[in-house]
């Protein structure tokens, strides 16, 4: 190696050691309490995207010199990056979204026992059972987990029992517009509008 291809090779390096970084760390605030934080969503988000795309850019000048050397596979390994970038920027919200979900089943799997216990430990005559678990927000929308046994909680507006309306509207599913994704064994991600 020439001593003109080892800062190109160390500029490669960070800038896969940021594209690879920059979606776990979403993923992982996401993952976090740091997740609903306003100031996270507000400046941290655009920011750990502004990172991700100076790597894309380094990494951009890194394959046109690496092509013009006709160093081919490092070309290629410095493309990379910059292609995710471009197919990203068509929709980032929706890969924003994709990190989010994926941190949420995240916080969801490793919170899993705990929220098994409190549900466990509901009065056996609050039928149906159900519970939310709400993991915060801003002041106008917040997100969290909703366990359903009757999984009346996907149903469209208006088809819920008297039961389980009894029982949700004591909750933030008593919100208007409230949005469910479903997990499993009855447990949904939701989104409160209030």
């Amino acid at each position: 190696m020439t001593e003109a291809q080892k800062p190109a090779l160390s500029l490669l390096r960070w800038a896969a050691a940021i594209g690879l970084g920059v979606p776990i760390a979403l993923i992982a605030f996401a993952a976090s309490p740091l997740g609903p934080n306003f100031i996270y969503v507000v400046v941290g988000i655009p920011v750990l995207l502004f990172l991700w795309v100076i790597a894309g850019l380094v990494a951009l000048i890194v394959s046109i010199r690496s092509a013009m050397r006709k160093e081919w596979r490092r070309c290629v390994m410095a493309a990379i990056l910059p292609v995710v970038l471009l197919i990203v920027a068509f929709d980032p919200v929706r890969f924003v979204r994709s990190c989010d979900y994926l941190g949420d089943v995240i916080h969801f799997i490793a919170m899993r026992s705990t929220y098994d216990r409190t549900i466990a430990a509901l009065p056996a005559d609050q039928r149906p059972r159900l519970a939310v678990f709400d993991w915060g927000g801003m002041s106008f929308a917040s997100h969290g987990l909703v366990y359903d046994e009757t999984d009346q909680v996907a149903l469209p507006k208006g088809r819920q029992s008297a039961d389980w309306l009894a029982q949700a509207s004591h909750t933030e599913l008593s919100c208007e517009g409230y949005g469910v994704r479903a997990l499993w064994d009855h447990y949904y991600l939701a989104d409160f509008p209030c």
